[in-house]
């Protein structure tokens, strides 16, 4: 679960539930504190029970990042990020399986004064500073007892098809995840909506018994971009849908819109949220430096036409079942286009569903509803259907 979080350290004002943490098997975090003093900013999670860490600095943005065993977040109360010190924001969630993390927006370059573990009662905190960039130490890392976090990624190993089986693979991503939240309204998670709607899909699809469902997460994890097209690809994926629920400036702003990729972006809006989805590696904490080129730019040249056209005429097909099935979509430029990075398999027909926004209280409202989820799974196994008869027309001429 991620939660962001700013209060006063001096006035110990604590997020805090401890409902259920008694039962919890893995150690809890049961307080997130943010405080100032004397030109330091303090950062201090309160636990059920000591717990080692590696922590380390991270540019392009700042940020510092947290690693932990995996650990139950008890934490609840108010969201929004606060600006407090050196610290813009915080979130926190599963970054793989055995290892939690906490990843610190920061204002600017700091260093890392002090860090510490206490035992009774348990606590963990870190003392920043601001610093000029000449003073700056790209990779400061400290731990407690040499502790290094588990290694190893969190993809699900994509099952083998069976011999025989003729069903075509439906590659469904639920966007964000983990340490990654998404859009963020109050104590709705664009995370959870994804994976609560790719569950559903899930059910439908292999429910027709026309389809095999990968699914490239099935719990709140973090996933990187690249993997979850190396997902679509190792599972020999024959189509990949991408779900998501944004958030827009203009709360009036609602409605479902399908994007597919593309060098240059339709409009102004599919830009803007292009960039906003292909940060999602910078907001679980992640150093793009050695790869930054891949992932936030695009090797069209690599991306073959014909893969291109079949996911643009997926999408058309898809923008018509969502309206047949009187899911409510954005008046105009339904169909938009842009660099998006999930989007990028040179082999995989791919489209990217945002299925309404999270500013808009009646999209809010139906996203978060079972009647929603089932209508978007109806729509989508449609289009599959009308999409895939299409291909198999053409093969046959």
């Amino acid at each position: 679960m991620i939660r962001f979080v700013a209060a006063s350290f001096f006035a110990a004002i604590t997020f805090a539930s401890f409902a259920g943490i008694a039962a919890a098997k893995d150690p809890a975090v049961t307080g997130v504190r943010l405080g100032v003093n004397d030109g330091k900013t303090r950062v201090v999670l309160d636990l059920t029970k000591a717990v080692p860490y590696s922590a380390f600095l991270l540019e392009n943005p700042h940020r510092l990042v947290i690693d932990l065993p995996e650990l139950d977040w008890g934490v609840n109360g108010d969201t929004g990020a606060a600006a407090r010190g050196v610290v813009e924001g915080m979130r926190y969630g599963l970054f793989r399986a055995g290892n939690s993390r906490v990843v610190v927006d920061l204002k600017g370059p700091v260093r890392i004064v002090a860090h510490s573990a206490l035992a009774k009662p348990a606590r963990l905190m870190f003392d920043l500073q601001a610093v000029p960039k000449s003073k700056y130490k790209k990779g400061q890392t400290v731990a407690l007892n040499n502790w290094k976090p588990p290694t190893g990624k969190a993809i699900p190993m994509p099952q083998a098809k069976p011999k025989g089986d003729r069903r075509r693979v439906v590659v469904i991503d639920a966007g964000h995840g983990g340490v990654d939240p998404g859009a963020v309204r109050g104590n709705t998670h664009e995370k959870r909506i994804t994976m609560a709607v790719a569950l559903e899909v899930k059910r439908q699809l292999e429910a027709s018994k026309r389809y095999r469902v990968v699914l490239t997460r099935n719990r709140d994890i973090f996933l990187e971009l690249r993997d979850r097209v190396k997902l679509a690809q190792d599972s020999e994926g024959d189509i990949f849908i991408s779900l998501h629920a944004d958030t827009h400036p203009k709360r009036a702003t609602r409605g479902a819109s399908i994007y597919t990729l593309s060098e240059r972006a339709s409009d102004k809006e599919a830009a803007r949220l292009a960039k906003k989805e292909n940060a999602s590696d910078i907001v679980g904490g992640l150093d793009l430096s050695p790869y930054s080129k891949e992932v936030t730019g695009f090797l069209l040249d690599l991306t073959r036409r014909r893969t291109m056209e079949e996911s643009s005429v997926f999408a058309n097909m898809m923008i018509a079942q969502f309206r047949k099935k009187k899911i409510n979509m954005q008046p105009h430029k339904t169909h938009r286009f842009a660099g998006f990075a999930v989007l990028k398999a040179p082999d995989v027909p791919s489209v990217l569903v945002e299925l309404g926004y999270l500013s808009n209280k009646t999209d809010k409202k139906m996203l978060l509803s079972k009647n929603f989820r089932k209508k978007v799974g109806r729509a989508i196994l449609a289009s599959l259907d009308d999409f895939f008869k299409h291909i198999d027309d053409l093969a046959a001429r």
